[in-house]
């Protein structure tokens, strides 16, 4: 059976997980309305939750833009799914060039398929679509001959809205498949019109997998508002940019299978000592133009031409020989928040009991970090308060975090949550959570991991614990890439 990859406005959904949903009708009541045809595509970007059984399995972000003569529609997105015995997970990133009436023109599409990366990129003639295959060490050329016009995998969903809706309408379109290298014909059939969150929507059926009916509503403009297979057991529903953003940034911290191919950092060449580092000096493109960087005594920060950065973390600020020149009030950094709770009274006993007769900052600060990496067990769980870490004993890098600032600033130590980049041996820079002490001069730690101070491949991109401090990242995930300059290792 031919399979597809996961497209832009056409939800991302596994084709392999669809195989296993067969013989589903889902009935609906088509309501006799018409909708106005839009004048163009819906410009910008649209985000999209994908669920499995109603739990959240991955994401999808698209982007149409107007080019001469057409559109560009780009896609990133990332799905892990198991269940019914079966587990598959797929990270893409595709472009793909349109006509105005939707026709492809060119595509550059790169999947990563259970750890297995490809990229399928081309364009189209007038006989015929012309594909390079790239995978690991194999680079080969396709022709796919071809009669009339074919469109992307995004364009089912708007082909009919362009059309013109009428109730009952049926449309066939050869599809361009990039997943499986071919062309496949799809019928696709308007239900009726339906409201959907308060809005008009479209509702189309497609017979893109065999014995498998796949429901989309579209808004008069062209967006899709929901995908659903299988009577919703699994769903792509659009939603907001800030929630979308939100999960995206608390998966990849919290390091969830589901986003963590996604999110990875790769870089060349490999760090071989990661937790012996004490000097590094890191390569990295992909950030905004305009967003924030943060240098200080350990870490200098040097934007270079062409949007690259410069990164280099040096350890030997946190020996004490480097007193801070940081004349701003530290008051803050012993406050409390609503995931910091610095002045609860289990917090402030925990920290006397855990600090007992010790009176020098760094001692404390050692004991801390150390007893925060022993007494939590590190999991994906998703980020818990301090006092739920507390009686769990288990959490993500965030949870440790924000136990250990809390355990901190209720000894009085003035003490920021961090956060940014850390090397994952063997696989590259991964997002992560951790603290930094002020001890007379700012001394980063990992309670996560329990080291004092924190190794060099600690990248700070943000500080502060609240979704907005930490929103930045988001506009980082899956953008980054970079390079070792130079590694210096301690004993």
């Amino acid at each position: 059976m031919a399979r597809r990859a996961l497209p832009a406005l056409f939800p991302p959904v596994f084709p392999a997980i669809l195989l296993l949903l067969l013989f589903l009708w889902m009935p609906s009541s088509a309501v006799s309305r018409t909708l106005p045809t839009p004048p163009h595509l819906p410009l910008g970007e649209s985000w999209f939750g994908i669920f499995l059984n109603d739990e959240r399995s991955g994401f999808a972000v698209t982007t149409i833009r107007e080019v001469p003569a057409g559109y560009r529609i780009e896609s990133e997105s990332a799905v892990k799914m198991t269940g019914l015995g079966f587990s598959r997970d797929m990270t893409a990133r595709e472009s793909y060039t349109v006509n105005r009436d939707l026709s492809l023109r060119s595509f550059d599409v790169s999947l990563t398929v259970d750890g297995s990366p490809r990229r399928v990129s081309g364009d189209v003639g007038e006989k015929a679509i012309r594909v390079t295959i790239e995978s690991v060490g194999t680079r080969k050329t396709k022709s796919l001959p071809k009669k009339g016009l074919v469109y992307p995998p995004p364009a089912l969903n708007l082909y009919p809205i362009l059309q013109g809706v009428a109730e009952k309408k049926k449309y066939r379109v050869s599809m361009f498949d990039p997943e499986s290298v071919s062309l496949k014909d799809v019928r696709i059939a308007v239900i009726g019109i339906e409201t959907v969150d308060g809005r008009d929507a479209v509702h189309l059926r497609n017979d893109l997998y065999p014995f498998v009916d796949n429901d989309v509503w579209v808004d008069g403009t062209g967006i899709t508002l929901r995908e659903s297979v299988r009577d919703g057991m699994i769903e792509t529903r659009l939603e907001s940019e800030a929630s979308a953003r939100s999960f995206l940034t608390d998966a990849a911290l919290s390091k969830k299978d589901l986003i963590l191919d996604f999110s990875l950092v790769r870089i060349e060449p490999p760090i071989e000592r990661p937790a012996a580092a004490r000097r590094l000096t890191l390569a990295l493109s992909g950030f905004p133009e305009g967003f924030p960087l943060i240098s200080d005594a350990v870490q200098r920060v040097e934007r270079r031409e062409g949007g690259e950065v410069l990164f280099t973390v040096d350890l030997a600020a946190t020996s004490g020989g480097w007193p801070s020149s940081e004349a701003a009030d530290r008051s803050r950094y012993l406050e409390s928040s609503e995931r910091i709770l610095s002045d609860n009274p289990e917090m402030a006993r925990r920290a006397a009991e855990i600090l007992s007769g010790t009176t020098e900052p760094r001692a404390a600060v050692e004991k801390l970090t150390r007893w925060v990496a022993a007494y939590v067990e590190d999991t994906v769980t998703d980020s818990r308060t301090p006092l739920e870490t507390l009686e769990k004993r288990t959490g993500n890098c965030q949870s440790h975090a924000r136990l250990y600032v809390s355990l901190a600033r209720a000894a009085g130590i003035p003490t920021r949550f961090v956060s940014g980049l850390v090397y994952a041996e063997g696989k590259g820079f991964l997002y992560h959570s951790w603290a930094e002490s002020f001890v007379g001069y700012w001394l980063p730690v990992d309670p996560t991991f329990g080291e004092i101070p924190a190794n060099a491949t600690h990248i700070k991109l943000v500080e502060g614990d609240s979704s907005d401090d930490m929103a930045p990242l988001s506009a980082l995930i899956g953008k980054l890439s970079g390079k070792v300059i130079t590694t210096e290792y301690g004993k």
